[in-house]
């Protein structure tokens, strides 16, 4: 009997067929249903006829290749539609309209699971399972951030809260699909993959969930630990498949999304800062969230990246931040420390030998100072870590040398002044647990971790920042008390190199914290090296000057070799100061000021450098010249600091230009005045500065001249007399004067440096040689505490010596020299040497131009200004 041929043209032909579909070949039937929903036919009616009266007519999985593959993607653009319209549209009509529609897709889906549930003895559907997740996802999203605003809608609730309970019979019924209560009935619907295609749909089954269960988390969190605790599952029993596959992307997803969920949540919890029940349930299905996470991780462990631990430790900082004192109440504080701090740590604690999470945490980026202070909360747990397993090579070299964890917190420094300003133990404890991270990779005896090491601290040290700088100097102190003293003393040379590039009459931080270093690492020294130095570097070679200028000579040379330091330096005193007074010149007196310097660091020396002091300022100099050197700043704050004022330097001539000096150096010739002798006349530049630009110099001109004029001076009576304008002014500032705290910035004669540091050199006493500071004795204790079997004995064997310390000794090979000097040379721009010398340019060309006014070039001085006009034509021209 032959078969009747039956004709669909289009959906409406489809849905008035009954049971005669069954003739229908199924491509003509997925083409009438894409037809019709590109024509926008009835689409409910044929999402109805197809899954609940077509498809129990055919084989279901032959039904699932041709039609539900094809039509169910189709469906899920509909479902976004849906959402997009009532995110748009939220009041209108259409509101209740659209949830009508999702309403009555529920019961098709509802039917649809019932017919899976048949089948599966049979066969597994697994493209047909997506659809669920996808719609219970928009459906649960839909409820959650509309509930309240639409609280007020009576009939609007009413169908939400009618969608709301028929999506929670979907999903439960679908959990029992993939993994039914009852085991002994039949085990989970994953249970038969062969394809890589059917694994596809697990992936996106599980991350699908993932995403519903966070929706639900605060609708109900039951509902929720159930979702988790099917993901949990299925991953389980399918992760050995999935790992010999290499298909873990999906994992990490779905940490991620966990993490975003309990992210949300404590958000929430920490702006409502309360403890009532409801948060307490919160926090502990978050707990139960984390142990899912560290479930996954476990998983995951072998194949996890970088990416996965991000989002995880940018939320652990966060809990951390909220458990500082004062950020919520104390006792959701408890709640957040018990249900998610304890877990996220043991997160860290199970992750941290793990490759992934050491480079991610070695390269964090912190938002906020507050998450810079709790990474350094994370970072002294995990030096603990380290610390504890010390034998753990593999997890010491992971911190210390492969992803270098030290030079990671050196650019959080630069962002921790207010961190460390507020909480001076903070500095302290990063300083020990990183001189616990050091030492330790230190012990690793490679080659390249002490390179590593080395290179992290020579960096921090030349680092213009100021905490950057401190820390560098105090973990050298660490280092290099466990080192053999041989490698010490190629330290020390190596830093005598770059201490002898700069002046010593620099205040820069660049200057001060190799100089201080080198302080240090002096300390440090046995006699016997002390003794070397002293001879291969005597005091007698001038350019030995900036290296016993820096260190103090300490009681533990022999008095022999101490005896011949101070007949030489004494010798060299003498002998600068009289050349200095036959023929004063700038050069000379910087060099006598530097043997100054150096005597004053020298025991029995004291009152001779004192004596040479006297007698340096009072030479008789062009100040003029001096004026305006780089190294003025510091000259006369050294200048400011002696007991009598020389008078050569306050009889400028008047042609002196002082507005062009530094802030600093008008400040400083203000107060020279003040300090000067009562009989010193006023300087010819007084009353510029008393109309100076920058109004801190105008102010404290007008405070010094009220001072004088208050004691009675007779040159400032000469001077208002002669100036009746600015005896006025000076009238007006005694009735209305400016506040004291704006010019006086200190109490003392001591000038505050715009970038202060704790490097300064004390006042010169006898240095003991175990002297190095309060902070040093403190992390050696606790260095001694983290590793008492460490000995530092000047006899240690030469074990650390193997290492590559070519570039900390003299015989340096001249292409490692010329590295560092390009290292050195990269803090100094040549663009900003450009400008500065076209500014000294430009300052000296308007000095001269004023010299001119009064008197006229000789020939020799006028042939020289030519040659350097010249010179400077043939560089533009070239």
């Amino acid at each position: 009997m032959s078969q009747a041929k039956v004709i669909v043209n289009n959906a409406t032909d489809l849905l008035l067929l009954g049971d005669a579909v069954k003739d229908v070949p199924l491509k003509e039937i997925t083409q009438a249903v894409l037809k019709g929903l590109c024509q926008q036919e009835s689409d409910i009616g044929l999402y109805e006829c197809l899954f609940t009266k077509v498809i129990p007519h055919f084989e279901p999985k032959k039904f699932e290749a041709e039609v539900s593959c094809i039509v169910l993607p189709e469906l899920v653009a509909f479902l976004e539609k849906i959402q997009h319209e009532l995110q748009t549209n939220a009041l209108s009509y259409f509101f209740v309209e659209n949830l009508t529609i999702l309403l009555r897709l529920a019961d098709v889906l509802q039917k649809l699971i019932e017919y899976l549930v048949e089948q599966t003895e049979r066969c597994q559907l697994f493209h047909t399972l997506v659809v669920f997740p996808e719609y219970l996802l928009r459906c649960y999203t839909i409820v959650r951030q509309n509930y309240v605003t639409m609280a007020k809608e009576s009939d609007v609730l009413e169908v939400m809260k009618t969608l709301y309970v028929e999506c929670k019979k979907i999903l439960m019924a679908f959990l029992d699909l993939l993994c039914p209560r009852d085991a002994t009935t039949r085990s989970s619907y994953f249970r038969s993959m062969e394809r890589d295609e059917q694994y596809a749909c697990l992936e996106k089954v599980c991350t699908l969930l993932a995403s519903v269960g966070n929706e639900i988390t605060p609708i109900d969190s039951l509902l929720a630990s159930d979702v988790w605790k099917a993901i949990v599952k299925l991953s389980t029993e399918h992760a050995g498949q999935l790992f010999s596959g290499n298909r873990t992307g999906w994992l990490t997803q779905i940490v991620v999304t966990l993490n975003t969920g309990i992210d949300q949540s404590f958000n929430e919890i920490r702006m409502k800062n309360d403890s009532s029940k409801q948060v307490t349930i919160s926090l502990k299905l978050n707990a139960f969230f984390l142990r899912v996470m560290l479930k996954f991780l476990s998983l995951l462990k072998p194949h996890a990246t970088p990416d996965v631990f991000r989002p995880i430790i940018a939320t652990l900082l966060q809990v951390k931040t909220s458990l500082r004192p004062g950020v919520v109440c104390s006792e959701l504080a408890a709640g957040i420390d018990q249900y998610l701090h304890i877990g996220y740590m043991a997160i860290v604690e199970s992750s941290v030998r793990s490759e992934p999470f050491a480079k991610e945490f070695c390269n964090h980026e912190c938002k906020t100072t507050e998450d810079i202070h709790s990474y350094y909360g994370l970072l002294m747990h995990i030096v603990g870590q380290i610390v504890s397993n010390a034998n753990d090579r593999n997890l010491v070299a992971t911190y210390g040398h492969r992803h270098n964890l030290l030079a990671y917190v050196c650019t959080l420094l630069k962002r921790s002044d207010s961190l460390f300003l507020h909480n001076a133990s903070l500095y302290k404890q990063l300083l020990t647990h990183c001189s616990g991270l050091i030492l330790m990779a230190a012990r690793l005896k490679n080659r390249d971790a002490q390179k590593t090491i080395e290179e992290s601290l020579v960096r921090m040290v030349l680092q213009e920042h100021y905490y950057t700088g401190l820390l560098g100097i105090d973990l050298w102190s660490v280092f290099v008390r466990y080192h053999s003293t041989q490698l010490l003393y190629g330290y020390f040379l190596f830093w005598k190199k770059i201490n002898d590039q700069r002046s010593i009459f620099h205040t820069r931080p660049e200057q001060i914290f190799p100089a201080q270093l080198l302080r240090n690492l002096w300390v440090f020294l046995p006699a016997t090296q002390k003794a070397k130095i002293l001879d291969t570097y005597p005091v007698s070679d001038q350019t030995n000057d900036r290296l016993w200028a820096t260190v103090s000579l300490s009681g533990d040379i022999d008095k022999m070799r101490q005896n011949r330091f101070t007949e030489s330096l004494e010798k060299r005193l003498v002998s600068r100061m009289n050349a200095l007074r036959q023929r004063p010149s700038v050069e000379g007196f910087y060099e006598t000021l530097t043997l100054i310097s150096v005597a004053n660091n020298t025991p029995r020396l004291g009152g001779v450098a004192k004596e040479t002091a006297h007698g340096l300022w009072n030479t008789i100099l062009e100040w003029s010249e001096i004026w305006n050197t780089p190294t003025a700043c510091s000259l006369f704050a050294c200048l400011l600091s002696s007991e009598t004022i020389p008078q050569s330097i306050l009889r400028l001539s008047e042609g002196i230009d002082i507005s062009n000096a530094t802030v600093f150096v008008r400040y400083i010739s203000l107060k020279l005045i003040e300090k000067a002798n009562p009989s010193t006349n006023l300087p010819p530049f007084v009353e510029t500065l008393l109309s100076d630009d920058c109004p801190l110099i105008a102010a404290v001109a007008f405070n010094v001249l009220q001072k004088l004029n208050d004691k009675q001076n007779l040159t400032v009576k000469q001077f208002l007399a002669k100036s009746p304008h600015i005896g006025t002014q000076l009238s007006a500032w005694q009735t209305n004067p400016p506040s004291k705290t704006f010019l006086n910035p200190s109490n003392n004669c001591e000038f505050r440096f715009s970038v202060p540091h704790r490097c300064r050199r004390p006042s010169p006493e006898p240095v003991k040689s175990d002297a190095c500071g309060d902070i040093t004795i403190i992390v050696n204790s606790k260095i001694d505490e983290l590793f008492p079997d460490t000995i530092d004995d000047d006899d240690d064997d030469d074990s650390l010596c193997d290492l590559d310390i070519g570039m900390l000794t003299d015989n340096v090979s001249e292409a490692k020299k010329r590295k560092i000097e390009d290292k050195e040379g990269s803090a100094f721009e040549t663009s900003t040497t450009i400008s500065r010398c076209l500014d000294e340019l430009e300052v000296q060309g308007k000095v001269l131009e004023n010299l001119l006014q009064s008197r006229e070039l000789e020939g020799a001085s006028k042939g020289r200004v030519r040659r350097l006009i010249s010179m400077l034509n043939k560089v533009l021209d070239s």
